[in-house]
């Protein structure tokens, strides 16, 4: 429950952040969507794979890693991709070892945004979330289970089947819980 609670927490101070900086953003990610799946947007897309802690996964070139969260600089479960240029275009990961706490997450994101909709994306793996607009930017939070553990990725100004998120979501590699 504390960890939820953590997780919670982090959500709410993104939200915030993106809340008083949204007008500062700059345009539409401007991302082309891929119709064929993550192996071609992986193609399109092109970066350097890094691990931090317990997830390994691809950061495009113009963007960059910075591992943990503002509760522990040093959690090996949470990772956050922001566009070098603009900070405020992210994709925030997290893992999570209670798939009721994620599902309960997505549900809570789906009943405060107005227009949100349900979304699967195939790459890499099974993800299921909401995709919603806030601010004229495409916004999704979306999970996949990676052998009991489950990835969560929040992002704001990519569409959820665009080839950077596609690219992003089939490279994520999650290591087995430690004992």
């Amino acid at each position: 429950m504390k960890k939820f609670m953590k997780i919670t927490a982090i959500v709410m101070a993104l939200a915030l952040l993106v809340c008083a900086f949204a007008s500062c953003g700059g345009q539409g990610s401007g991302d082309a969507s891929s119709a064929d799946g993550g192996a071609a947007a992986a193609d399109a897309v092109k970066g350097e794979t890094q691990t931090w802690g317990n997830i390994t996964v691809l950061v495009p070139e113009d963007m960059t890693l910075k591992g943990g969260n503002v509760l522990d600089e040093k959690n090996p479960d949470v990772v956050n991709i922001s566009k070098k240029d603009n900070a405020m275009n992210y994709f925030l990961i997290t893992i999570n070892d209670d798939e009721e706490g994620v599902k309960s997450g997505i549900d809570s994101t789906r009943e405060v945004n107005d227009g949100a909709k349900d979304v699967t994306v195939d790459a890499g793996a099974s993800w299921k979330g909401v995709t919603y607009e806030y601010s004229g930017m495409d916004v999704f939070q979306i999970y996949a289970d990676f052998d009991g553990r489950f990835a969560v990725v929040q992002s704001y100004g990519f569409a959820a089947d665009s080839d950077v998120s596609k690219a992003i979501l089939s490279s994520l590699k999650v290591a087995a819980k430690a004992d």
